[in-house]
């Protein structure tokens, strides 16, 4: 009779042992993958932290000893090149900063995985008109100026923000043709601000080949015993631990998937197999008083550690995709959650006047309950089927679904009486600029064609006196 009842209960141990090994094989992944993110942001701070250093040193030398190949102006400096592109005079002097010392700086901390270091001053978008520099000196760079390469849609289409706040961007793998080497690429922006605006100034480019993922890659695999993957917005395998992986992901099912921070690469963790679950020990040393007191105590505890865990992750999900200061969502919202198309859609940005004036003269605090006002305004026409973002400092993006022309400016108008209305500053009135566009929206690229449309709007409503609405 013993015999009959310890059997089904080692049974049921066996199931809940299994299913207690999964729920903390989850939790170290989600712990350690955590990890990773917060490590791979300090890998991003480490760059922008080479990049301040490279500004901070950057030398004078005289505009002497070039050489010229058609449109292009260039020196070899100890190794190192700078390629004058399409400039119709050039300067006495100009700036040369030590990329190789930089590259040999960085490929002591990223184990030799960093190939090239670029560096894109841009002195006019219109002209093509630019000043590169690299940190090997080649003709091949040469002839790859010449053809009109480094372009800037490969930033403008991958934005990210780090946890520090850094802007860059993450290419995807590929090819280089020139230099015949698998990699991809960070991209670093730096701006010139006027008039409440900023503009593209250059860019900096650093390539890795895969290995930059080699180190922390491989430490997941040692702490989960799985294999982990890092994949691009292609779904090609950047990085992988296990050898024998194809080049990209045929079925996403077979791993558990997180974004590596705000990107549009992921990171891969393979799901695992019935026998890493199960513990032998846990099966044998327990005795029949043992197993029911386990069971009872157990399910009990589960429950809510699966409860919390919901919790938990709802709370984090939340908080990645809504800015903190606003509560309005975030761009990270628009890459995870947005649908297309849209049809019958109102795009509005909008602005907030001389905001820059605020800070400085009432000061940030001030500002900061300008934003809260603002975003509060904002979230009140918004009300239904409409997704409102704070899109960068005092700007704000408002996407109105399923409406027609008549009714999206009269919640344009609305909204702007709204702001006027507010009483946050003694003897200051606040204002908005507005740039609207009404339009279908088919997919994530004319997304952002439309909002430089409504841009253009919001820029003309600004240049011709604020406090405006330029619509379609």
């Amino acid at each position: 009779m013993i015999f009959k009842l310890v059997y089904p209960l080692l049974i049921i141990l066996f199931f809940i042992s299994t299913f207690i090994n999964k729920n903390n094989l989850f939790n170290d992944i989600n712990s350690s993958v955590d990890n990773f993110n917060i490590r791979f942001n300090k890998d991003i701070q480490t760059l922008k932290n080479e990049i301040d250093f490279l500004d901070a040193t950057k030398k004078s030398l005289p505009f002497e000893n070039y050489t010229v190949a058609e449109n292009i102006i260039y020196f070899d400096i100890d190794g190192s090149g700078v390629y004058f592109k399409n400039i119709t005079s050039h300067p006495n002097q100009f700036n040369f900063y030590n990329l190789k010392e930089a590259k040999e700086n960085l490929n002591s901390k990223f184990n030799n995985s960093l190939l090239f270091i670029v560096y894109n001053n841009i002195r006019s978008l219109k002209n093509d008109r630019k000043v590169i520099y690299t940190d090997d000196f080649s003709q091949t760079w040469v002839k790859v100026l010449q053809k009109g390469a480094l372009s800037f849609d490969v930033f403008q289409n991958k934005r990210s923000i780090s946890r520090n706040n850094t802007e860059f961007a993450l290419y995807n793998l590929y090819t280089d043709r020139a230099h015949e080497k698998e990699m991809f690429t960070i991209i670093f922006p730096e701006y010139d601000y006027f008039n409440n605006s900023q503009k593209l100034r250059a860019l900096w480019y650093f390539d890795f080949d895969p290995n930059f993922f080699a180190k922390n890659t491989n430490r997941l695999k040692s702490i989960l015993g799985l294999n982990a993957y890092i994949i691009d917005g292609e779904y090609k395998v950047v990085y992988s631990t296990d050898k024998k992986y194809s080049k990209t992901i045929e079925n996403i099912q077979d791993f558990y998937v997180f974004p590596l921070e705000k990107t549009n690469y992921k990171i891969l963790i393979e799901k695992e197999g019935v026998f890493q679950l199960i513990k032998t020990k846990e099966i044998f040393i327990l005795t029949f008083i043992i197993l029911l007191i386990f069971y009872i105590n157990k399910k009990e505890k589960l429950k809510k550690e699966l409860l919390s865990l919901k919790m938990l992750n709802k709370i984090k999900s939340e908080l990645l995709l809504r800015e903190p200061l606003t509560a309005l969502y975030n761009r990270y919202f628009l890459q995870e959650e947005m649908v297309f198309p849209i049809k019958n859609c109102g795009v509005v940005l909008l602005d907030i006047d001389h905001f820059k004036n605020i800070n400085d003269s009432f000061g940030h605090d001030k500002g900061d309950l300008v934003l809260k006002a603002v975003s509060n305004c904002i979230k009140l026409v918004s009300v239904g089927s409409a997704d409102a973002f704070r899109w960068g400092g005092e700007e704000f993006l408002i996407i109105f679904k399923d409406t027609d022309k008549e009714k999206l400016l009269n919640k344009v108008n609305a909204l702007q009486i709204l702001i006027k209305d507010l009483n946050i500053i003694d003897n200051y009135r606040i204002t908005a600029s507005f740039g609207v566009i009404y339009t279908d929206i088919e997919d994530k690229n004319s997304f952002y064609s439309t909002v430089s449309k409504a841009d253009k709007n919001l820029y003309t409503a600004k240049k011709t006196g604020r406090d405006k609405i330029v619509a379609f």
